[in-house]
């Protein structure tokens, strides 16, 4: 919008003006009409104006000693001579000195308009620009970085408390939108929008004692539960603390950030939370307790009831509140034990997800606690189904491979650690991955393998004493020998010999 003022002692030229601009087009406004100049400038402190339109000459006043006299007081303020034809080589070398806009009476409607359209698209370049470099002034404050002097922000300092919105979109933040809703907010002492990136905006506010005589706290709320006008999908708003010095302003956006992600546990379409209500909680006794229960399944890989411990997770996580930080530190924990005790786990994440889940990605890009907690628990059941089904078919060629191993070997003392070492597993998991699929464990199914070459020697080569058998079959000690063969076969080997004659 193009404001307007004008100055002309003639009443009718002067209401003519502001008659056809008024009616030309909304982009238009004149804010203020004047007989002289004078008048004019006592006014000019109560008013924003663009463009100043005045007769060159007036009683007591002329034009060139107004636009003189708005050369200091507001040089931004872009002057329109009116000159009759009399006049015009007069303001013509006046124009040459002053580099200032004309126009001849009577005015032509074309040649006005075709004029306050190019200074309507000056005007708002000029002030695109100012705004660009308040707000980059703003946006290098908040951020904590100390930015040069710029024209725009000199009126920024000595506003009294400040407080700080952050407003953080699902969908990219309508600044637009903001801003006309801002323009139309009563209340404040203060109030600057500041875009810090394609989803976060900052509001800087400062309340009207005599609107809000609770300051900006009763002013923050009122103004988180507006600002939404406009705005697509799910929002976030924290609010943090008042301060005073602009030094502190970075502080405030911080606070206010951290509360927005606080929103998280938050239901509607716009999440709210201050900085005030984030609870100091400690996430590491729920973890430590997550971890013992979790334990006992992540051997065998059972699948249901890891899954079922990870639910119940979720549901003290949401009840106990931690903030994202948190959050991510102990789902990130969690994660880790998976892919300590499930060999599978660490391929199935380098195979789906490229190495990578993005936990903190997910933490702090998410708007909700749900939205976290969903997709988190789908991916690690995603994972643990995949580590199941890789482990059976994996399983039946490793546990193959073994028994293959102990059949041909087992009139020789085998231990556990070379054994896996032939099958690049890690011992414990060996273990663990024989007795889920046999039912047995490894020193079980050696002893029977062994037990069964005893029984078919007995039976097969009578020249055979019992202990040269024994050392056959990887029992040089008589005694244990016997001892193992009568526990397993219910005889001892002499006895077994005597029945299989």
């Amino acid at each position: 919008m193009l404001r307007i003022m004008i100055a002309d002692d003639e009443e009718r030229i002067r209401l003519g003006l502001e008659k056809i601009i008024t009616k030309e087009s909304g982009a238009y406004r004149v804010v203020g009409s004047y007989a002289s100049a004078v008048e004019l400038l006592e006014d000019l402190p109560g008013k924003e104006a663009d463009v100043i339109i005045t007769d060159i000459q007036m009683p007591g006043m002329d034009g060139l000693e107004l636009i003189e006299r708005l050369r200091s007081l507001r040089p931004e303020v872009q002057c329109v001579i009116l000159s009759g034809y009399s006049e015009f080589e007069y303001a013509r070398r006046a124009l040459q000195f002053r580099v200032l806009e004309y126009l001849l009476k009577p005015v032509n409607k074309q040649e006005l308009f075709a004029l306050l359209g190019r200074l309507l698209g000056e005007t708002e370049k000029r002030r695109s620009e100012g705004q660009a470099r308040r707000e980059s002034w703003l946006r290098e404050k908040l951020q904590g970085r100390e930015p040069g002097h710029t024209d725009e922000a000199a009126d920024l300092a000595g506003k009294g408390d400040i407080a700080c919105l952050v407003i953080r979109g699902e969908e990219p933040v309508e600044m637009e939108a903001l801003r006309r809703w801002a323009a139309g907010v009563s209340g404040t002492a203060f109030l600057e929008t500041v875009p810090m990136s394609g989803h976060i905006a900052c509001l800087l506010f400062g309340a009207d004692p005599h609107l809000h005589p609770q300051g900006t706290a009763d002013l923050g709320r009122l103004l988180a539960m507006s600002c939404a006008a406009g705005q697509k999908g799910c929002l976030s708003i924290g609010q943090g603390p008042a301060v005073r010095e602009p030094q502190r302003w970075s502080e405030a956006y911080k606070e206010a950030l951290r509360a927005s992600h606080y929103a998280m546990y938050g239901s509607g379409r716009v999440l709210t939370a201050t900085v005030e209500e984030i609870p100091d909680v400690s996430v590491h006794g729920l973890f430590a307790k997550a971890e013992k229960e979790l334990k006992p399944h992540l051997g065998v890989l059972d699948v249901p009831a890891i899954r079922e411990v990870l639910q119940r997770f979720l549901h003290h996580l949401a009840e106990l509140k931690p903030e994202k930080k948190q959050l991510h530190e102990v789902l990130e924990g969690t994660v880790f034990l998976l892919r300590q005790e499930i060999p599978e786990f660490i391929e199935g994440t380098e195979q789906h997800y490229g190495g990578s889940l993005q936990l903190e990605k997910l933490v702090y890009e998410s708007m909700r606690f749900d939205q976290i907690g969903s997709q988190w628990l789908r991916m690690m059941s995603d994972l643990l189904e995949w580590s199941g089904e890789r482990r059976s078919g994996q399983g039946n060629r490793v546990i193959g491979q073994v028994k293959r191993i102990l059949m041909d070997d087992y009139q020789r003392d085998i231990d556990l650690p070379s054994l896996a070492a032939q099958v690049f597993l890690t011992p414990n998991y060996l273990s663990k991955l024989f007795k889920t699929e046999t039912g047995q464990t490894l020193t079980e199914f050696l002893i029977g393998i062994r037990i069964q070459k005893a029984k078919e020697l007995l039976k097969e080569h009578a020249e055979l004493k019992t202990y040269e058998i024994g050392e056959r079959v990887g029992y040089p000690d008589p005694a244990y020998f016997n001892k193992i063969f009568k526990k397993t076969v219910g005889f001892t080997p002499k006895e077994y010999r005597d029945t299989v004659r």
